[in-house]
């Protein structure tokens, strides 16, 4: 059927009717200034703002079919009619541009000098480029020299200062970092899905002391602990290799709250080289990570306290936890493992027995009698002679022994600290 043009506004609320029931119609001008002449006429042909709500509709479905504009748009232009204040539209043919002072290549030099001048602030850029020109008689900088603060800010909004600059980005927001996911690990009884969090060991004058790093398996409740002079890239890049592999069994997932010291490009970097998924912990949901926060408690600070330790130390304790207290956590201490239980209401309750303390190690024999989980070259007669060589009494006392010698080290390394400091100052 051939499109039905129409110039002329409606003069009755019948022939709206009539034309709703046309299938192919369409406004002879498209101008808009035609277009916002045929919206008044109409209003006032029909007396609209006398209309019943259910008419007013008609109406409006009239105009925004026939005009093409959206049933929103011609309902605000109806509006500002019956109010008296639909203005004429704007047009741009007589519109005065202004005439543009700093060119591309202005442009491409800005961005060249804050790359290699480290993105000093508007003001101290404007002063850099008035002794180029003006100094160093480079003519290249004779616009820039000129320029204001607040226009620098405009030039380096622009596409062309954005492709050149190597910094000049908008921070990004949590939603926008790509490193890990949102969500909570599902284990499926296997080992492999470990929790991890960062502890502090406290602080004297201001100053931060080491800082221990936790890490547990959901399943097993293996762990292992490390011991880091501060929490930074700097530091944790030296041990996130080593501590990935200290678990027997392969690890699958690696779930964190969303630190810093976990949620950056360099621990992204090796969870993918070793294939292992990284996930983090969710807003509102506090519990996420709450199996290695009650670890801390449980083990960091019973047997480490809150003592504040300089972060030179750091190597001395690392070496303890490494030799002594590791072991002594996966195959000499006890953990609950606990049951859930359904009642006859419908929820859910945990229950802890007596006969579910086991160590990490029993567990993971319990949940893996195969060694299918095990890491490559790993073997349970390995780890039997580990655990079968100290009874849990003998290894408690051999440790303490061993802590006691570490805490002696310490001292002596804090010692030695305030004394060349004091000879400084």
């Amino acid at each position: 059927m051939k499109n039905t043009m129409y110039s002329s506004p409606p003069k009755s609320l019948t022939q709206v009717e009539n034309f709703l029931k046309l299938e192919n119609c369409k406004f002879e001008s498209s101008n808009k200034k035609d277009v916002y002449k045929f919206i008044r006429q109409t209003v006032w042909n029909i007396k609209y703002k006398n209309l019943s709500k259910t008419n007013k509709g008609l109406v409006l479905k009239y105009l925004s079919k026939l005009l093409g504009y959206s049933h929103i748009q011609i309902k605000r232009l109806v509006r500002k009619v019956v109010e008296g204040n639909l203005p004429d539209p704007k047009t741009t043919k007589n519109k005065k541009s202004f005439q543009k002072i700093y060119t591309n290549a202005d442009i491409k030099l800005s961005a060249e000098f804050d790359n290699v001048a480290n993105y000093p602030n508007g003001n101290a850029l404007i002063a850099s480029f008035v002794r180029m020109f003006v100094e160093y008689k480079d003519p290249r900088f004779e616009r820039l020299s000129k320029i204001s603060n607040g226009h620098i800010y405009n030039l380096r909004k622009t596409r062309i200062y954005q492709n050149i600059t190597l910094k000049f980005k908008h921070t990004k927001s949590v939603s926008e970092n790509l490193i890990g996911i949102r969500e909570k690990p599902f284990p499926d009884n296997k080992p492999g899905y470990i929790r991890v969090d960062s502890v502090h060991g406290g602080e004297k004058d201001g100053e931060k002391g080491v800082f221990y790093i936790n890490l547990v398996d959901e399943v097993t409740q293996g762990e292992i602990v490390v011991c880091v002079r501060g929490i930074s890239e700097r530091y944790l890049s030296e041990v996130w290799d080593e501590i990935l592999v200290s678990f027997p069994f392969g690890i699958i997932n690696f779930h964190s709250d969303n630190g810093g010291e976990f949620i950056n490009k360099i621990v992204a970097k090796i969870l993918q080289t070793l294939n292992i998924r990284q996930t983090k912990s969710r807003p509102r949901h506090s519990n996420d990570n709450g199996l290695v926060e009650t670890k801390n408690g449980w083990i960091i600070r019973k047997h480490f306290g809150y003592m504040y330790v300089h972060e030179e130390c750091a190597p001395i304790i690392n070496s303890f936890l490494d030799k002594y207290f590791n072991r002594f956590l996966n195959f000499h201490r006890p953990c609950a493992f606990p049951k859930t239980v359904q009642l006859g209401n419908g929820k859910v309750k945990i229950v802890y027995n007596k006969e579910d303390y086991k160590t990490p190690y029993c567990k993971l024999k319990e949940i893996d009698p195969e060694g299918k989980y095990l890491r490559a070259g790993v073997t349970y007669d390995m780890l039997d002679k580990i655990e079968k060589e100290y009874s849990d009494f003998d290894y408690l006392k051999i440790m303490k022994e061993a802590q006691l010698k570490m805490l002696r080290e310490i001292r002596q390394k804090t010692n030695e600290k305030m004394l060349t400091e004091n000879l400084v100052s």
